[in-house]
């Protein structure tokens, strides 16, 4: 079982030290088919629950399908104008304020569980993400959910 008092605290301190943004966290079902949860402590809940059971097929649905997929950290600089993903996710994210985000796989015993998710407000090149934040965040969440 995760530990989501620890998930919500990382969540915490990755927005505290990325000011403007949202952290979350996307995780799989055991049989690795779909998002079971998602955990988005500084949004609101209806955000969560929209991304909940999201089917992982196609894998073309949003930024943390395509990361769980891929096995790669996804960024969406510019939500609005990217056409690469399902519009349904799109304007979820856009109704939300979120205007560009980068999902992180989080792997648990070498098979990705998840994602590390960080959203803003504004468009952000993909120049302008800290890989150093994101992958401190996936490592710790991958860490919170292997105890």
């Amino acid at each position: 079982m995760a530990d989501l008092d620890g998930l919500i605290k990382l969540c915490n301190h990755v927005e505290a030290l990325a000011p403007g943004s949202a952290a979350g966290m996307t995780l799989t079902d055991e049989d690795h088919s779909r998002i079971q949860r998602a955990l988005f402590p500084s949004l609101p809940d209806s955000f969560s629950l929209a991304l909940t059971d999201v089917p992982l097929q196609p894998s073309s649905f949003g930024s943390c399908v395509k990361a769980i997929a891929s096995g790669q950290t996804i960024t969406c600089p510019d939500i609005q104008a990217d056409d690469n993903f399902d519009p349904q996710w799109r304007n979820v994210c856009l109704d939300f304020g979120l205007k560009s985000i980068q999902s992180r796989p989080v792997y648990v015993n070498g098979k990705v569980r998840g994602t590390f998710v960080l959203a803003y407000q504004k468009p952000r090149p993909e120049s302008d993400w800290d890989a150093a934040l994101m992958t401190f965040a996936a490592d710790a969440a991958t860490e919170a959910l292997s105890t």
